[in-house]
């Protein structure tokens, strides 16, 4: 299992403030330090004192080679750097009064810190850390004379609970655990809220893509209307024509009857269109309308035998589905057929409603990274390509609460599998 990696901001940056924070507590340790041992005010143990802040040094000096490379900070490395503030406060806090020294409020920082920046679990540990090194502290700590009552060097082992300290460390323990929960539930929120904020700014551009090309097929389909009427005429007349029958025969005719079925098209975009806006998708059987979808496709890709399995449960469940539906599921159909005419499987079945198209091909199949960018970007396979298809399905499917997989299959080729609501019309 990969360690997560921080969301809320880049990971990298909270290690950068953590090390320049940790600096500073460096420098105002060693010159409070150095300031009370000159001034007679304790009698600090330097040795260890120093000893901790050199670790800490050595700490940040590691810290700042770590961010030099390239590789993220993981959560795990931010948990372990928390940690090692805490204990490092605590140990320093040992040797200068436990629990009643007044630096040890500093604790709330890296819990805070980690609240913030962890998930929950990290950010858990950190808290329970700091509450129980501040409990211990409560009772074993080597006492200062300008911190304690007099006596207490001495004797403070068999004296009796001292109700002020004890109550700080409840005020810290109670300060932790909400800070904690509250702190750990609006990161989360935030997280979750700058997620929808990039799926969002997703959905924009890629619906930006589909109006510049939604625009540009407009354009593009009424431009071809003139040619197409060209051809249409003069395939007419080479009908007629006795030496043209007789030198071109069969394919003479299939060409009239693809350039008759591209004037189809041309009139039913233009009909579909209307429909789509001014009145909903009417219901039919999901059998008809797997059928009907497969016979259009047919007509277009006559050199295709592709072997088709429609379940029964399609014959008693309806589909109500928008009309770019159908276009999605033929742009599948045909880069399957583009890849491998002469194996193709087609399998619709229903489950717990919704519609399942999976189409296989044994064609060359397709890299783990094309895989991945099939569908947000234009992407083709095929030299003469322009990466329309794809995305457009990705895009309509999407829209309407579908889902498209694409995987490798064992035996060569790509599986796509469409997911479809059985209704589309609440758009």
């Amino acid at each position: 299992m990969k360690t997560p990696y921080l969301t809320l901001k880049a990971p990298s940056e909270h290690c950068r403030q953590l090390v320049m924070m940790r600096s500073m507590v460096i420098l105002t340790l060693a010159v409070a330090s150095s300031l009370a041992s000159k001034a007679g005010v304790a009698h600090l143990p330097l040795t260890p004192i120093l000893a901790i802040l050199l670790l800490l040094t050595a700490v940040n000096g590691f810290s700042l080679l770590r961010l030099r490379h390239p590789k993220s900070v993981t959560a795990t490395e931010l948990t372990a750097q928390l940690l090692t503030d805490i204990l490092a406060v605590a140990a320093i806090a040992y040797f200068t009064g436990g629990a009643t020294n007044p630096f040890l409020s500093y604790l709330l920082v890296p819990v805070c810190i980690g609240a913030a920046t962890l998930p929950s679990k990290n950010a858990w540990a950190v808290s329970a850390a700091g509450i129980v090194l501040y409990g211990l502290l409560l009772r074993w700590y080597v006492p200062l004379q300008w911190l304690a009552p007099q006596g207490e060097a001495h004797a403070h082992h068999n004296s009796g609970p001292n109700w002020h300290v004890l109550g700080m460390w409840l005020n810290f323990a109670l300060s932790a655990v909400l800070i904690s929960y509250f702190v750990v539930r609006m990161a989360s929120a935030v997280r979750l809220q700058q997620d929808e904020l990039n799926r969002r700014r997703e959905e924009d551009l890629r619906d930006e893509q589909l109006l510049a090309v939604a625009t540009q097929a407009a354009g593009t389909a009424h431009e071809l209307g003139t040619p197409l009427s060209t051809m249409k005429v003069l395939l007419a007349d080479l009908r007629q024509d006795a030496q043209a029958r007789a030198a071109c025969g069969e394919d003479l005719e299939e060409l009239y009857r693809q350039i008759n079925h591209c004037a189809e098209i041309l009139t039913s975009l233009r009909a579909r269109s209307d429909l789509s806006r001014l009145h909903q998708p009417a219901a039919m059987s999901a059998q008809m309308y797997c059928t009907t979808l497969l016979d259009h496709w047919q007509l277009l890709r006559p050199e295709t035998r592709p072997e088709i399995h429609l379940e029964d449960t399609l014959a008693v469940r309806q589909v109500r589905f928008h009309a770019t539906i159908e276009q999605a599921i033929i742009n599948v159909l045909n880069n399957a057929a583009d890849a491998c005419p002469e194996h193709l499987a087609i399998r619709v079945s229903i489950q717990t409603n919704r519609l399942i198209w999976q189409v296989s091909d044994r064609g060359e199949g397709l890299p783990e990274a094309a895989r991945t960018a099939a569908g947000k970007t234009f992407f083709s396979s095929k030299p003469d390509g322009m990466g329309l298809g794809l995305f457009l399905t990705h895009a309509s499917i999407q829209r309407f609460g579908g889902t498209v997989t694409l995987a490798p299959r064992p035996e060569g080729g790509t599986t796509t599998t469409i997911t479809l609501p059985l209704d589309t019309q609440h758009d």
